[in-house]
């Protein structure tokens, strides 16, 4: 198949407390280049990343906490 590798990450965020939230991190997350999309599961806290290549954990614990949450 054609395209581009799939790298699955999940990771949790704490903070998280409506929609707005949740668009704060997923806007953050998708900042990060080869990030092809994100899921978030606002009643857990349980984010799913998507991206091209393999991402570095210290990049998303800082884009993260840059967006005002925290990486569990």
């Amino acid at each position: 198949m054609f395209g581009f590798k799939r790298v699955k990450k999940e990771i949790k965020v704490q903070g998280m407390h409506c929609g707005h939230c949740a668009s704060r991190v997923e806007n953050a997350l998708k900042s990060i280049d080869g990030v092809k999309s994100v899921k978030i599961d606002l009643s857990s806290g349980a984010v799913t990343i998507l991206s091209s290549a393999v991402l570095d954990d210290e990049k998303i614990k800082a884009v993260v906490t840059e967006a005002g949450f925290e990486v569990v």
